[in-house]
């Protein structure tokens, strides 16, 4: 489904960070908000998920989430983690683990049901984050900033790892960073946000196939260019 905000408007106290907000996000397609840190792109997100108050119309069906951090319970195990989101969902545990067994074989994590949080690197709690979001039957899929902080082969294992999700299983992807590298690798569309409170500065295309994209190729340096132009 696409995800249509009208009017929003949200406050902390007497600062304004979105006023009569609208956009229309794109049914099953991945759209970066880019924008500086600290100019509101979490708290749309926020509001989005319900998880703020805000002022105004938001239509947005079931969401999931993933975040900077894995938010992994430390004292279960990764099996027991995944299950969490689906036991509302599916009564019969030997389904709910054949669905967690198949996502753990996806996310290349096959092998480690049991282990707890800190028995996992870095990388491998992100993608059983990942793996969470997408075991969760949402039709919304938000990112806030998953591959911030991670060294540059890391993050590109973890975005292919992403993108082999979203293309078995589509979901309506809202995806905020201030890194342009991971807009041109993800994105369908990128938003570029300014001020405060928030607006739309320019909206900018990129029609090349996700699988084709290579950052060092001709065909995304003038979508570059145009990105840096408009962020700087």
């Amino acid at each position: 489904m696409s995800v249509s905000v009208k009017g929003l408007n949200v406050a902390f106290g007497e600062k304004k960070i979105f006023e009569d907000f609208d956009f229309e996000f794109d049914e099953n397609k991945i759209t970066c908000i880019l924008g500086k840190s600290g100019i509101g792109k979490s708290t749309l997100l926020n509001a989005l998920a319900n998880l703020i108050p805000y002022e105004g119309d938001i239509e947005c069906e079931k969401t999931s989430y993933i975040f900077q951090e894995d938010r992994l319970v430390p004292n279960l195990s990764l099996e027991k983690n995944l299950e969490l989101v689906l036991r509302k969902i599916i009564k019969d545990k030997a389904e709910r683990k054949a669905k967690v067994k198949e996502m753990l074989e996806k996310v290349e994590l096959s092998g480690e049901e049991k282990s707890l949080k800190k028995e996992l690197s870095g990388g491998m709690a992100q993608r059983a984050n990942m793996a969470r979001a997408f075991l969760y039957p949402s039709e919304v899929l938000l990112l806030d900033e998953p591959f911030k902080g991670l060294d540059p082969s890391m993050k590109g294992r973890l975005i292919k790892t992403f993108l082999k999700l979203y293309e078995t299983e589509k979901r309506t992807v809202i995806f905020v960073t201030h890194a342009i590298d991971e807009a041109l690798l993800l994105a369908d569309k990128v938003v570029i946000v300014k001020d405060s409170p928030v607006r739309v500065d320019e909206i900018i295309e990129i029609g090349i196939p996700k699988e084709k994209r290579v950052l060092s190729d001709d065909s995304l340096a003038e979508i570059r260019k145009k990105l840096l132009d408009s962020y700087e």
